[in-house]
């Protein structure tokens, strides 16, 4: 009676579904934001190991640049010039044109002058071609030579001996030489700041560099104001430009006035 007087327990409730566990976040990159995750050491790895590769094909690809062209260096014309898309080369194949993701034509349309500097620094394919030939060539022959049994010493005179190969020439023509000595003027002074040539141990600053800032035409005549010199205080930004010429691959040229010369254009016209 007592027993029956006393409510029924309700059933246990069951415990809900567990839900699947959520992804590792990750930074706008998509590497993993924490260091525990398995794949950021791989990732990391591969991003580090590729970020090297590339920094070691640009710098010697800087200073091969500089021992072609010394201190008039244009290095991103440079690489435009050499680069294999534009030159039409896959591989050991030469399409004689470009192919790929190239902007060649585009850049021809919208920005001719370094358009032209591209065509300046255009890699001569045919000597490079020719050279690969030769350096196939040695190596065929070097093959052979040593696959040959070797004479025996009583046997080795001087008329058994083999000759060496004719020596091949130095360098191909190459076929964009008339054009590049035609603009090589363009390419050296275009584009350039225009600092004046300085002088033994002179120090680039503002007067010597951006002297022309104060300066303007107007109503036929040259006018520039009464600037002082002493109390003349320069800009961050100033100051940043002046400096950057120090760093330039062209800088050797710079300091000498390469970019000081008349205008080119005006000179054509006259």
């Amino acid at each position: 009676l007592k027993g029956a007087l006393c409510p029924a327990r309700p059933p246990a409730a069951t415990p809900p579904p567990a839900s699947p566990p959520s992804p590792p976040p990750a930074d706008r990159a998509g590497m993993p934001a924490t260091l525990e995750d398995p794949g950021y050491a791989e990732t990391f790895k591969k991003f580090t190991a590729d970020g090297l590769a590339h920094r070691s094909r640009m710098y010697e690809a800087l200073q091969q640049g500089k021992t072609e062209h010394k201190g008039s260096l244009n290095f991103s014309a440079y690489r435009l010039g050499h680069d294999p898309k534009f030159l039409g080369v896959n591989g050991k194949n030469y399409y004689a044109k470009p192919w790929g993701n190239d902007s060649s034509n585009v850049q021809a349309v919208l920005n001719g002058p370094a358009y032209w500097k591209r065509v300046y620094y255009r890699e001569n394919v045919a000597a490079s071609f020719a050279k690969e030939d030769a350096k196939a060539a040695a190596r065929t022959a070097a093959a052979e030579q040593a696959a040959q049994p070797k004479l025996k010493s009583s046997a080795s005179e001087g008329a058994l001996q083999r000759l060496p190969p004719e020596a091949p020439d130095a360098e191909v023509a190459d076929p964009y030489q008339p054009i590049k000595d035609s603009m090589k003027p363009f390419v050296e002074k275009q584009g350039k700041p225009r600092i004046r040539a300085m002088q033994h141990g002179e120090r680039l600053h503002f007067f010597n560099t951006m002297e022309n800032k104060y300066h303007m035409k107007a109503g036929g005549k040259n006018l520039s104001w009464n600037v002082d010199k002493q109390t003349h205080i320069s800009t961050p930004n100033e100051l940043r430009w002046i400096l950057s010429n120090y760093f330039r691959t062209d800088t050797q040229a710079i300091l000498a006035g390469a970019g000081s010369e008349p205008n080119l254009h005006k000179a054509a016209r006259a």
